[in-house]
């Protein structure tokens, strides 16, 4: 069949681009011409290009815009190189509108899509409202983020996921709320980036010391800060930062693409993330991780953790003596991969039976 993606492929952000590049690489596996749909909201796009200028105060290259520029010119590099885009970019649902009949199915998702938060704000778009009746719709790891009510939007939201032939949501909150406010059934699923091996994408890192990998996105207070280091000594560990500067880190790799990104995951001793997908690549390549509280990232991370018995490798409070020491525990994943393998079987296979069970309306 051939198939349309929509989601966040265009962001500075590691786990959008690899989500992205996950969801492509497992269906072309299953035999499908597959491509992503080259959306850019245009409030996305000022948002994401917002202080990506390199002139500062006195006409002079400010270093810090000027590592974030490369940095956002190497993860569209890694796009154009891995990721099979549609033949345009499109800025509007206008132009969106253009590609109604142009696939036999459109799959939106994973990351938040529906999430209804500013600065996105409610984009009937990633509900393929562009999508003609007779195309078949799947949702494949669509999550609402800290979205918990669908409010004003409730109506229009209602008729657009009752379009749809299935429902794979990433989180529970998203189940709750298409079967609670929608009335359609929904089934939570893993994010893509655990369909698929990285082995094509890995190279050798250039740090040669043992080293606990920081990648974080909201900056750490001091008592997190205080917590990494104390790690670092007592496991005799360097610290290394990726995508983002930490004053703690002996290394900072900020300017890395998602190779370099995924390169240093798999060559840490231990990482430390207050990310979904730092936390989702802690478990891919089976570290020993903490995941330091977030309220805005709780749900989703919790819920997987939570998935597989592993919730105890959030650190809800660094302060706290005995839940600084359980992280000093080795994780053994012995305890836990059989769990986790077969959640990732069942993900698979319920986007497989997804399209299976679709009409027959291949070209």
């Amino acid at each position: 069949m051939k198939i349309g993606i929509l989601t966040f492929h265009h962001v500075d952000n590691y786990g959008a681009t690899l989500q992205a590049y996950a969801l492509q690489k497992f269906l072309r596996s299953q035999g499908h011409d597959v491509e992503t749909i080259d959306y850019r909201p245009l409030n996305a796009v000022k948002y994401y290009t917002k202080g990506l200028s390199p002139i500062s105060k006195g006409l002079k290259l400010n270093s810090f815009a000027a590592r974030k520029i490369f940095k956002a010119w190497r993860m569209r590099q890694f796009l154009l190189k891995h990721l099979k885009l549609s033949s345009s970019k499109i800025y509007n649902n206008a132009k969106l509108r253009k590609l109604e009949s142009s696939y036999d199915v459109v799959i939106v998702g994973s990351d938040q899509v529906w999430c209804l938060e500013p600065f996105r704000g409610f984009d009937p778009a990633f509900f393929l409202d562009f999508v003609a009746d007779e195309v078949a719709k799947i949702s494949y790891a669509s999550s609402f983020g800290s979205t918990t009510h669908l409010d004003i939007y409730k109506e229009q939201i209602y008729k657009l996921v009752n379009r749809f032939n299935t429902i794979l949501v990433r989180d529970q909150n998203s189940k709750e709320i298409i079967e609670g406010e929608c009335q359609k059934s929904a089934e939570v699923v893993l994010d893509p980036t655990f369909l698929v091996k990285y082995d094509d994408l890995l190279k050798s890192v250039k740090y040669k010391e043992n080293y606990i990998l920081l990648y974080n996105q909201s900056d750490l207070n001091e008592s997190e800060e205080e917590f990494v280091s104390v790690v670092s000594k007592k496991k005799n560990l360097k610290i290394v930062s990726v995508g983002k500067y930490n004053r703690i880190a002996d290394e900072n790799f900020i300017t890395a693409d998602p190779s370099d990104w995924l390169s240093l995951f798999k060559a840490a001793t231990y990482v430390v993330t207050n990310t979904y997908h730092g936390t989702i690549f802690s478990l891919i390549f089976q570290k020993s991780f903490t995941v330091l509280f977030s309220s805005k990232k709780t749900n989703k991370t919790s819920n997987l953790l939570g998935q597989i018995g592993l919730e105890g490798r959030i650190l809800l409070n660094s302060n706290d003596q005995n839940m600084f020491l359980a992280q000093l525990e080795e994780v053994k994943y012995e305890d836990f991969q059989e769990t986790l393998d077969q959640r990732i079987i069942e993900s698979k296979n319920a986007l497989i039976s997804a399209l299976k069970k679709l009409p027959n309306t291949a070209h």
